[in-house]
């Protein structure tokens, strides 16, 4: 017999027996091994606990909200009858283990027995830790001597469990890669708690074992920018405030590209934060310097290589494809378009990459990027991909954005005059509307992704492309005043016209951006626009865009108050819309001539102008546009104080739905029945409708705001109106435009 241990009596595989040593008995699994016992020999050192946590790291920041969950989950460990496991998972950087050692610490005393800790190395360079090796280490830390350690990865487990089946434990497995090497790692006390960290969801860990889920999202940027003045110091962070800013956003809140860039700074005291944004540039350069250092655990191309190596042939092709898409999201159509599989297969394939965390769900049945990976994966496709399949992919995906765009478009917006033949989508990557609401839905989801795409086209001498897809959208941003957008958009595809010897589209691009320069009142630039654009109708002999830019140059002018000038430029668009566009174009442009007809003091003539626009709107069934024509006859109308006919006008728009409304209009309509209720001796309800007007030309940062607020500060009679909001037909002065928040 050994001299601290007894040898133990033959016994079954899965039976129990006592060992003994000087500090007392445990419990513990015998193994037959060749027909003979395997005997299990514990250690003096039983009573020592194990500590093998790394060490916490001095500058961890933010993460309440997560320490404050895994406090919660601690404090129901032990009330049942099972040990507790929480799995805290996220994509690679994100700062699980920080977040697990951090919290370990913190807890480490409440644990009696000891935290044990392994790295599973379940992604990186290094070998994948096999459960046995780690149950070696595991069962060494608790006072089993290497003689006492049976062969064979179900021995060890019932061993490692039977050990610790009274003990409270916390054991920390980080770093792992399926559920498959944790689960022979879990101990058999109700009383233990296991953290696992891994970079996929820990899927079969929740339905196999109960586990809790964590998922670790990046830092927000109060927290990141708190994290990169720590590592570079507060006096450094405070004198480059502004591009301290631009560095986090540039990392995109993930912790291990902050810690990368803050050290890189913190490291060279002759070199500013400015002088490191300038070494990013364009993606690849981003992640090359952030990649800059010897150790490849804190670099960040080489971390996110080690997650895109475990994918197979088919998830890395798919992975390398959504990295040509240049949109803060995709959706499942556009996804399968780029990587030219059907849409049920890019379906699967995206679930495949979220399960690993290399994108995530965005719902609805989108997807979206951190911007590392984005451009992490975009490098990897420029690195691996040939041009041409490359091209191939962006084409694809220029293609069906064109197809898809112009059909929403015509679902939403069918009398419109639509300038471009919706392109085939890759076969299966179509996207069908059912209704305008569905295709507005679409629209309002994609448009910033349009945007860019378009812009991706433009910086890839796609030319044709850009043009075709700004006919597609600028609609859609007009109606939906994403000015800042409408104007980039347009002026991309004025560029991209001209380089394509495309006139047409240019004097509409001209005459759109033009009209939407009026309605922020840029009156400058609108004018410069749309004279351009009536030269070149001219040249070309087009009647339908000479009257558009015409009656847009007379609305400029009607604005600013040259009605005279205003009617030489709306006259003879009246004869040249004659005809065209099922009387659409001459109803808008009677109600310039009404306009100017009211500035001059002829409200008679105006008259007549704003009624023909009303029977030319009924002809064309244009219920869009119908608002605008009753606000011009409401101004007609006033003049002659026919003030209740102009209240009949506001509340019969107000009844009409509000997805047939472009809501400026509908504001104008409101803020001319304000001026009629007011004459009419009602100011209460003149009040509600300036403050309902006041409501839309706030949210479409219209040029009438602060006309409209003057006027309502001068007149004493609103100024001791009630301040409460009158409800007007189901618009409330709290209303929102569909798709805007």
């Amino acid at each position: 017999m050994a001299a601290d241990a007894e040898r133990l009596p033959l016994v079954q595989e899965g039976q129990e027996a006592e060992v003994h040593n000087r500090a007392g008995s445990v419990r513990a699994g015998a193994l037959i091994q060749a027909g003979t016992v395997h005997q299990v020999v514990v250690s003096e050192m039983t009573d020592r606990r194990p500590r093998q946590l790394p060490p916490a790291m001095r500058d961890f920041i933010g993460r309440d909200r997560e320490l404050a969950a895994l406090d919660a989950l601690l404090a129901d460990a032990g009330t049942g009858a099972a040990v507790v496991i929480t799995a805290v998972d996220g994509l690679a950087g994100v700062g699980k283990t920080a977040l697990a050692v951090q919290w370990a610490h913190r807890v480490s005393d409440r644990f009696p027995d000891g935290v044990l800790y392994a790295d599973l190395h379940g992604y990186g360079l290094a070998h994948q830790a096999e459960p046995q090796e780690v149950l070696d280490g595991f069962l060494r830390a608790l006072g089993v001597r290497p003689e006492g350690i049976p062969l064979g990865e179900c021995a060890k487990t019932q061993l490692f469990r039977s050990l610790t089946a009274e003990k409270r434990l916390l054991v920390l497995l980080d770093n792992a890669n399926s559920a498959e090497q944790v689960r022979p790692l879990l101990p058999g006390g109700a009383d233990c708690f296991v953290l696992v960290t891994s970079r996929d969801r820990p899927t079969g860990l929740v339905a196999g074992a109960g586990a809790t889920r964590l998922e670790l999202d990046v830092l927000p940027p109060a927290d990141a920018t708190r994290l990169v003045s720590a590592i570079v110091g507060k006096e450094r962070a405070a004198a480059e405030r502004d591009a301290l800013g631009e560095l986090t956003r540039r990392c995109a809140g993930l912790p291990l590209a902050l810690r990368m860039a803050g050290s890189r700074i913190a490291t060279r005291s002759r070199s500013s934060i400015e002088d490191l944004l300038a070494d990013m540039g364009d993606d690849d350069s981003l992640l090359d310097t952030l990649s800059a250092v010897p150790d490849e655990r804190t670099a960040v191309r080489p971390v996110f290589d080690w997650s895109y190596r475990k994918l197979t042939a088919d998830q890395a092709r798919f992975f390398r494809r959504l990295g040509l898409h240049p949109g803060a999201d995709i959706e499942v159509h556009a996804a399968a378009a780029v990587a030219g599989v059907p849409a049920t297969e890019a379906r699967r394939l995206l679930d495949e990459l979220a399960e690993v965390h290399l994108i995530e769900p965005a719902g609805a049945g989108r997807y979206q990027f951190h911007d590392l990976l984005r451009a992490h994966a975009a490098g990897t496709a420029r690195r691996v991909d040939p041009p041409e399949d490359r091209e191939r992919a962006l084409d694809a995906l220029l293609a069906w954005y064109t197809h898809t765009g112009c059909v929403a478009n015509r679902v939403l917006y069918p009398i419109y005059i639509h300038w471009v033949d919706p392109e085939l989508p890759p076969p299966g990557t179509e996207r069908e509307f059912t209704d305008a609401d569905s295709a507005r839905a679409w629209l309002v989801a994609e448009h910033a992704n349009v945007h860019a795409v378009i812009r991706h086209a433009a910086e890839a001498g796609r030319f044709d492309w850009v043009v075709r897809l700004v006919h597609t959208v600028e609609s859609f941003l007009f109606h939906y005043a994403y000015w800042d957008e409408t104007f980039t958009v347009c002026a991309l595809g004025i560029d991209a016209a001209q380089r394509t010897n495309n006139p047409t589209s240019r004097a509409v691009f001209l005459t759109r951006s033009g009209w939407c320069r009026l309605q922020v009142g840029d009156w400058t630039v609108a004018v410069t626009e749309l004279r351009q654009a009536l030269d070149l109708a001219r040249e070309l002999g087009d009647a339908y865009l000479e009257c558009n830019a015409r009656n847009d140059l007379g609305t400029a002018h009607v604005r600013a108050g040259c009605f005279a000038e205003a009617l030489a430029y709306l006259k003879p668009a009246i004869t040249l819309s004659r005809g065209t566009d099922r009387g659409r174009q001459e109803a808008f442009v009677h109600c310039n001539v009404s306009a100017a007809l009211v500035g001059l003091n002829r409200p008679e003539e105006a008259l007549h102008h704003a009624r023909e626009s009303i029977r030319l709107r009924e002809q064309a069934a244009d219920h869009e546009g119908m608002i605008f024509s009753r606000y011009h006859l409401a101004l007609a109308l006033q003049p002659l104080h026919r003030h209740e006919e102009v209240v009949a006008l506001g509340e019969r728009a107000l009844r009409v739905p509000r997805e047939l409304i472009y809501e400026p209009d509908l504001g104008a309509v409101l803020d001319a029945m304000g001026t009629s209720l007011l004459a009419l001796g009602d100011p209460h309800r003149a009040h509600a409708c300036w403050t309902h007007a006041l409501s839309i030309y706030e949210r479409f940062a219209d040029r009438r705001i602060h006309d409209l607020r003057a006027r309502m500060s001068a007149d004493p009679q609103i100024r001791t109106a009630l301040t409460s909001p009158l409800e007007l037909g189901g618009f409330s002065k709290a209303s929102k435009r569909l798709g805007r928040p």
